[in-house]
């Protein structure tokens, strides 16, 4: 009884058994990017060289100068007296000052307002093409600045901290990021499709494959025959004479 009832609990343990684990064949991985190497290669080249041509275009150096002031105001009215810096009300009076040929929506791209540290300094930030006229826009913003706060919104404790000087290094520097990215990119994209068309390809090529196929277990295979192992049909073999005896009389 106890046997009987030892056996029906592990017939219906089996179904909930776990499957076990399909095991990872290197040699077939190895074998399957060796077979579409040339693929690999090619896709990752080219994708490496379209990162090279994209890299080896000319840019304009852009150079930036920066004004830094004070505002003493308070945090409510903070956010507006900042974003007066970049409204039309100064900027075209700094294009009318400096003769820029430029609008009011191309000079706000070139200017960023930030914040030190959530503190009362502020950070005026124009980059154009020339050092010079970079440091000439920053400070003619915060002199327009300064007279346009204290007329609409009453604001005049904006103080002056550093002037903008010119800055000859540029912040565009060209590096070579494009690049290994476009390489690294190609070679796992590459690896990627000769995985999914071999995961496609459903012909026999191996062993394994025709004893899944047939069901069948392989008991051996014939070696390919190579030419040189062969015999030559136009060779002609030379005849053995064979030498009879008589034993006895």
């Amino acid at each position: 009884m106890i046997a009987g009832v030892y056996m029906e609990f592990n017939r219906m343990k089996e179904p909930f058994a776990a499957p076990k684990g399909k095991e990872i064949d290197l040699r077939k991985l190895f074998m399957t990017i060796r077979k579409k190497l040339w693929l690999i290669v090619v896709i990752t080249g080219l994708l490496t060289g379209l990162g090279i041509v994209y890299n080896s275009q000319s840019e304009p150096d852009v150079f930036a100068s920066s004004s830094r002031v004070i505002i003493a105001a308070n945090n409510d009215l903070m956010p507006t007296v900042r974003a007066l810096v970049r409204e039309p009300v100064v900027l075209e009076q700094v294009i009318e000052e400096l003769g820029l040929n430029a609008s009011a929506g191309q000079l706000r791209s070139q200017i960023r307002v930030d914040s030190v540290e959530g503190s009362l300094i502020t950070v005026v930030t124009v980059m154009d093409t020339h050092p010079e006229r970079a440091a000439d826009i920053a400070n003619s913003v915060v002199n327009v600045y300064k007279e346009v706060a204290s007329e609409t919104l009453g604001i005049s404790s904006i103080r002056l901290l550093t002037s903008a000087e010119p800055v000859p290094v540029p912040i565009n520097v060209k590096t070579n990021t494009i690049v290994y990215v476009a390489f690294i990119a190609g070679l796992i994209l590459s690896i990627s499709l000769v995985f999914l068309l071999e995961s496609l390809d459903d012909s026999i090529q191996t062993e394994q494959d025709i004893e899944g196929a047939l069901g069948l277990n392989m008991l051996g295979q014939v070696s390919k025959i190579r030419r040189r192992h062969t015999s030559s049909p136009s060779r002609k073999h030379k005849p053995v004479l064979i030498r009879s005896e008589t034993i006895g009389s």
